[in-house]
């Protein structure tokens, strides 16, 4: 298993049946309904995806100032800069605020740092330039918020700035014409989670007014989506109007830049998803601020001709390529690294002079996603140690790196997203800091708890139909994640190695039927289960289309022997009862042990002259065998024995010791603290 716990509602079918005929089927309607959506009103009011919903860009703080700068930049044909980001979000922001004030007649540059030479952010040297070369204007996107010190330089140089940004404040906001950023304390904007692109494309809606609406989203929408879903906003609220009237402009293929990275990747335009945003154009608009040639994403998306598109996009390709090569030696030296560090857990603080610092962001996401636990991957240069972070649910690097800010040089970003730069010799410093903030405030359970939507109990809810109706929830990502299940008891019935043996092809007995599913990213060998193992699975369902014909695949997102699962329920079910939480009723119901269990279990133990220790599923499967137990029941009959002075029972990382004691005397199970708490959850 990669996650310690699965979370998700056994499904009832009763409770959706009316639901399902708003929603547009049952399988819409139960994934609605396991996330509290459940009335008609909120169920319409969600598959609407209403362009009417979008909010007035005039109540942003600052935004009237920031617009009437730019109409007399306008008005008085003034020579203006658009300063951006060298990631998705930020190229984006840079091509649309770009193209629009262009429209407008105005000479406008486009600037986007070096991330290797310049970093992140405003910088003198830049903004000296821009002045010299006859800009009176600087607009940012995607960045300046933490840029106080150059944003009143600026100020002394004479040079106008209107910052336009997503990130979280740091204190004292910068002095500008206008500070647009709808995370500001004093902004009243409803909406918190735009993007860098969603920022630039307010500001363009407010010049324009909101008649003109409809006539922006036809125009930039496609790259709003596109740079939404790259920077992984929640795609909820109008993050997710924005992105579905996105790929509506994407599909129709309208910008010649996008079109040609589509067909380059061996993307079906017509079925353009969120997923596939995220899948094949972000990582290849990334790689190439990444490669340190941010204005080559800036120029495809700003590209007229075609034939320059398909050059464009084919060059892009290319330096992906290269970036995914340069990640994975990357990696392997990270997990050496690890190695030898004898790592057991807790924060990962990685660092060398060697490592390209472009793609560290990428590697720290690929080890998070691997340890769950907050990642930092460092790259020293000339004193510096400049990094990005990544972090698990449940923990904010913001938070975190604001805690170890007299340590740092600059920080900024989010709460699962960041980066810094430290000095050489504060780097020990530093590491110790941050150490002592996680052992504070430790990531909280969801970190290692995978959230399904529901446990599937009939066949029925995973037809092709079923399945297809599921297009009616896009676009999916953060906020709103593809539907999760969960099928328990199922039969493994094929492993087959594919894609040179990094992935696996999987044949799942279930129900009488035979499931088709993939599991990237895992071989075959690192499974943990075997062809004719009894197994959990959790799984997106989705459709397949190969050769004409279209069928329901499986793609699975972990796997786990039945009984190993619902053992590791039982112990995350003692450690809440330790803590005093209470355990769902369902949970306690299915895994509370009979007077029976204990009678069958007790007998066996009894059997035993000397201690019993080993490996905590061995030592259970021994226990359990031909004795009608689950090994799951038995682990809380044992914490119970433990309890009431009958057994001696100790663990250790995966070892579990029993000694049962001398001349034990008969005793009353009801008296037992874990009985009594599952039986209170149980009855409420």
């Amino acid at each position: 298993m990669k996650w310690d716990i699965w979370n998700s509602i056994e499904y009832d079918p009763q409770a959706v049946e009316e639901q399902a005929h708003w929603a547009g089927s049952a399988l819409v309607a139960a994934v609605l309904w396991a996330r509290d959506i459940v009335s008609e009103a909120d169920i319409r009011r969600f598959l609407a995806v209403d362009t009417a919903c979008l909010h007035d860009p005039m109540s942003m703080a600052d935004m009237a100032e920031g617009v009437a700068r730019i109409q007399q930049a306008i008005a008085e044909n003034e020579t203006v800069a658009v300063y951006g980001d060298y990631d998705a979000d930020g190229v984006t922001a840079s091509a649309l605020l770009a193209d629009y004030l262009r429209t407008k007649g105005l000479e406008c540059k486009a600037y986007i740092p070096d991330r290797h030479e310049e970093g992140y952010g405003l910088n003198i040297a830049a903004l000296e330039a821009l002045q010299a070369d006859g800009v009176t204007l600087v607009i940012t996107v995607d960045c300046g918020i933490a840029t106080v010190k150059e944003a009143t330089i600026a100020r002394e140089m004479g040079l106008d700035l209107i910052i336009t940004d997503h990130h979280e404040c740091q204190g004292a906001l910068p002095t500008a014409v206008a500070v647009i950023d709808p995370k500001r304390p004093d902004c009243n904007y409803p909406e918190k989670e735009l993007s860098g692109v969603g920022v630039a494309f307010k500001l363009v809606c407010a010049i324009e007014g909101p008649d003109k609406v409809p006539e922006m989203l036809t125009r930039y929408s496609d790259l709003v989506a596109v740079g939404t879903v790259a920077d992984v906003m929640d795609l909820t609220g109008e993050n997710r109007v924005l992105v579905a009237e996105g790929l509506l402009q994407l599909r129709r293929g309208t910008r010649p830049g996008l079109r040609s990275l589509i067909k380059e990747t061996g993307s079906d335009r017509l079925t353009m998803s969120a997923t596939g945003i995220g899948f094949s154009l972000a990582p290849r608009l990334n790689a190439a601020g990444r490669m340190e040639k941010a204005e080559l994403a800036f120029s495809l998306l700003i590209a007229q001709d075609e034939t320059e598109s398909v050059h464009l996009a084919a060059e892009l390709c290319s330096l992906n390529q290269q970036r995914q090569a340069i990640e994975r030696e990357i990696i392997a030296e990270a997990f050496d690294m690890l190695k030898q560090n004898n790592y057991t857990g807790g924060p990962i603080i990685l660092a060398s002079e060697t490592w390209h610092k472009g793609v560290l962001g990428i590697v720290a996401a690929r080890l998070m996603e691997q340890y769950c636990e907050p990642v930092i991957m460092l790259q020293i240069e000339n004193g510096l140690v400049k990094g990005s972070c990544r972090s698990v649910e449940g923990f904010s690097l913001f938070d975190a790196l604001t805690e170890c800010q007299s340590l740092l040089e600059t920080f900024g970003g989010h709460q699962q997203a960041a980066g810094l730069t430290v000095r050489t010799e504060q780097l020990a410093a530093f590491e110790a800091a941050f150490g002592a903030y996680y052992a504070a405030h430790p990531p909280r359970s969801e970190a290692r708890t995978l959230q399904a939507d529901l446990t599937v109990t009939i066949p029925d809810l995973i037809t092709l139909e079923q399945v297809k109706s599921l297009e009616h929830l896009e676009p999916c990502g953060k906020g709103n994640p593809s539907p999760l299940l969960v099928i328990e008891d199922a039969v493994l019935q094929k492993v087959v190695p594919i894609g040179g043996g990094k992935h696996v092809k999987l044949q799942i007995g279930k129900w009488g039927k035979v499931y088709d599913g993939v599991l990237f990213g895992t071989e075959a060998v690192s499974l943990g289960v075997d062809a004719g193992d009894t197994v959990d699975i959790v799984f997106i369902p989705q459709l397949n289309h190969f050769r004409g014909k279209t069928t329901v695949q499986l793609l699975i997102r972990d796997i786990a022997c039945t009984n190993r699962r619902q053992t590791g329920y039982a112990r995350r079910l003692c450690q809440d009862l330790s803590e005093g939480k209470s355990p769902a009723a369902h949970t306690a119901a299915r895994l509370t042990p009979t007077r029976e269990d204990f009678v069958r279990l007790w007998r066996r133990l009894c059997q035993e002259k000397a201690e019993l220790k080993g490996q905590l599923h061995q030592v259970l499967d021994t226990l359990v065998q031909g004795r009608g137990v689950s090994p799951a029941k038995a682990y809380l009959c044992l914490q119970v024995l433990d309890e009431l002075g009958l057994a001696e029972v100790s663990e250790q990382a995966e070892t579990l010791r029993i000694q049962v004691a001398q001349g034990a005397e008969k005793v009353d199970l009801n008296a037992s603290r874990v009985l009594q708490a599952l039986q209170g959850a149980i009855t409420g």
